[in-house]
């Protein structure tokens, strides 16, 4: 209370103060007249005299009113701000646990989770892609029975479609230009079809594809950058380098990749289908470059030519 008393005082001294200033200005432009006395100022020019200072104070309060709501508005933005930061380091934080529990469900959701964090925070969404991408690469060993009825297999069949849907034409909330790291990751099955990977690092060096499927079907990559072994590629080159191929079907049918060089150097091909009969060669910069072999691999299809057997 006496906080807003004193403050609307010192308005109150303020605007006297402003009154007085303008006033004076004013008379001195008129050149000082006399304010009584036979040569005194005429009544309606006192008042105009009045109304001009009137209207001065009235003018820079105005202005001061936008400034002191401007600041206003700045202050609870930030303070808006804080408390969005705040929150969504709260959800970052829960979805994030939800990873590592031992029900699949629950990681599941945290999956979910952290995707829609992803979409809600722009400025976050690379550190949460991060995580997703993280998920596919922690150590996971395949069980004997068949991928649709591997709890795991199935999570991350649901996280690479959750990735792929967000990088297809229409999304509501495009992912595309960001980084996408899957090196070293385990997938019995797994949904990349119609994604488009443009503008950032995408790596599936190393990836395990085991005894499931995989569908890069119409996919396109297009200025991608790619890091393989701490060395980072030109823009353009998509890489595939030292993956391992080790049953189930991998299909490319109607894939693109844009005029970029495409390398499957150090790829191991030990049983199933890696189906590149159906990309587009159109959009094929160069063939495919494959390891030399004396016998190409029964499961790549069609079997590498000698051009494009040939190490970069």
């Amino acid at each position: 209370m006496w906080a807003l008393s004193r403050h609307i005082a010192v308005v109150l001294a303020l605007g006297a103060a402003l009154f007085l200033l303008s006033a004076c200005l004013v008379w001195a432009a008129l050149g000082f007249p006399a304010l009584t006395g036979p040569h005194a100022l005429a009544a309606d020019k006192r008042f105009d005299l009045i109304k001009i200072s009137l209207s001065v104070v009235a003018g820079v309060g105005g202005v001061l009113a936008l400034v002191v709501a401007y600041r206003r508005q700045r202050l609870a933005e930030a303070a808006e701000h804080r408390e969005d930061t705040r929150l969504f380091n709260e959800r970052f934080v829960t979805a994030s646990s939800q990873l590592g529990h031992e029900l699949p469900m629950v990681r599941l959701a945290g999956i979910h989770a952290l995707a829609g964090l992803a979409d809600d925070w722009p400025e976050q969404r690379q550190v949460c892609i991060n995580v997703l991408c993280a998920y596919l690469r922690m150590p996971y060993t395949p069980s004997d029975t068949p991928w649709y009825h591997d709890e795991e297999s199935e999570i991350r069949l649901s996280l690479t479609g959750i990735i792929t849907e967000h990088l297809r034409e229409g999304a509501s909330t495009s992912w595309e230009g960001h980084d996408f790291d899957f090196t070293r990751a385990v997938l019995r099955a797994a949904d990349f079809s119609g994604a488009h990977f443009s503008g950032g690092r995408v790596s599936f060096s190393l990836v395990r594809f085991t005894g499931g499927w995989a569908s890069f079907d119409d996919a396109h990559f297009s200025g991608s950058r790619v890091t393989f072994g701490g060395t980072d590629f030109a823009d353009g080159r998509v890489t595939f380098a030292r993956t391992s191929f080790s049953g189930g079907e991998v299909s490319f049918d109607g894939a693109e990749f844009n005029g970029a060089r495409v390398s499957f150097l150090g790829a191991r091909f030990t049983g199933g289908v890696v189906d590149l009969s159906g990309a587009d060669r159109d959009h094929f910069g160069t063939p495919p470059e494959f390891d030399t072999w004396e016998t190409p691999p029964a499961s790549l299809i069609p079997p590498p030519t000698v051009d494009s057997n040939r190490p970069a």
